[in-house]
């Protein structure tokens, strides 16, 4: 079933008369039956907005540092896979760090994928979701 969130209501005296053939009618409706006009929301600020997009580009190269010593390690992706399946969480976690990852991150895992989240308190983050 359709859910109208403004409903329209019609009343019976808006139909009582059929319209005259040669007169267009214009008919005013009540104000509380109109879509509302004020905006609730605050005048936009892009300020947060611009700061938020200047940090996610650091948390960006911090994620390429994690993507690229995977991508050009044989050996760390192995070490990182068999951590993560074994649930080594502390194991795992020194292999993110030694990838030169400064910032704070969270990790979880199961038997065929990871993801870790790189997050900047109180602005931003990006996750990684990683399958194999």
């Amino acid at each position: 079933m359709y859910y109208n969130p403004y409903p329209y209501f019609v009343h019976p005296y808006h139909y009582s008369a059929p319209p005259m053939a040669n007169h267009l009618a214009v008919r005013s409706f009540p104000q509380h039956l109109a879509m509302p006009t004020n905006n609730p929301f605050p005048p936009v600020d892009t300020h947060k907005l611009k700061s938020s997009v200047t940090r996610i580009k650091a948390i960006m190269q911090q994620a390429q540092l994690l993507t690229d010593k995977i991508e050009s390690s044989q050996q760390f992706a192995h070490d990182l896979m068999n951590a993560a399946q074994l649930s080594n969480k502390a194991e795992v976690e020194k292999l993110i760090s030694s990838t030169g990852i400064t910032m704070k991150f969270e990790t979880n895992y199961t038997p065929d994928s990871f993801r870790i989240r790189l997050i900047d308190n109180g602005c931003c983050g990006v996750i990684l979701n990683l399958n194999w």
